[in-house]
């Protein structure tokens, strides 16, 4: 009986052993339409603004983005914004035109100015309210491929708006 115990009780570590052998130097394989970071970026004066969108591939797709603008000069600079709404996204046909979607008509924003200090070379990092399918597409638009933009309003100067790059949204119907 010691022996049949043995045997059951290490036939699972061979097993892991002679896969993890002849596995071990094979690619692992990626999908061919991951979720993942969407970015771009846009220089003003000198202040940096770049935008990046995680699209998590659940479905409906969720998309979560974030802004970091950065001081480029070699002085201090505040950069002030209307609202607590900050940083929005806006979906765009493959048509182009004008937004198919924009996150500023479906929120609520703190009406106070927002100022953002930065000394030289620092960066803040300003997040975007999340958004779902539901929220882009909702009962009027079409599944499809959407660009996707992150957007800023600072007082200082006209709105700066970043392409981040294209996303499939769908929802059920």
């Amino acid at each position: 009986m010691t022996t049949a115990r043995t045997f059951r009780a290490t036939l699972p570590l061979i097993l892991a052993v002679v896969l993890g052998a002849t596995c071990g130097d094979q690619p692992v394989p990626t999908p061919q339409d991951p979720g993942g970071d969407l970015s771009g970026s846009v220089v003003r004066g000198e202040i940096e603004y770049d935008a990046e969108v995680l699209v998590m591939e659940s479905f409906p797709v969720q998309l979560a983005g974030r802004a970091t603008v950065t001081n480029r000069s070699g002085q201090p600079r505040t950069v002030t914004f209307p609202d607590g709404c900050v940083a929005l996204m806006r979906a765009y046909s493959p048509e182009g035109g004008d937004p198919a979607w924009d996150q500023a008509q479906g929120i609520g924003c703190t009406m106070a100015l927002v100022p953002v200090e930065l000394a030289p070379g620092e960066e803040r990092v300003l997040p975007t309210p999340n958004a779902s399918g539901y929220d882009i597409l909702g009962t009027t638009l079409p599944d499809g491929a959407y660009r996707i933009t992150v957007y800023l309003r600072p007082i200082e100067e006209e709105v700066v708006e970043i392409d981040v790059g294209t996303t499939d949204l769908a929802i059920p119907r």
